[in-house]
């Protein structure tokens, strides 16, 4: 079946490579990776970008709506 997951972030571009090869690495990768930034001030988007991986959606929420906001804007891509 198409596995979707849906990885929420805010100003973690220090640990988001590390989450993101996680994911892209399990026993049974997902067919999507969809990285939602709820408004980081930091060089997340960069790091996100430098994957390279078309498995990997990435949105910017334009300001911080937490979690829980993050994670329905990741539901509605998916």
């Amino acid at each position: 079946s198409d596995v979707s997951v849906i990885l929420p972030t805010y100003n973690r571009a220090p640990t988001i490579a590390r989450a993101i090869a996680s994911v892209l690495h399990q026993t049974e990768p997902p067919e999507e990776l969809i990285v939602i930034d709820d408004g980081s001030t930091d060089d997340t988007k960069s790091v996100v970008e430098q994957f390279g991986d078309g498995r990997i959606r990435y949105l910017r929420l334009p300001v911080p709506g937490g979690a829980g906001a993050a994670r329905n804007a990741g539901i509605a891509l998916s």
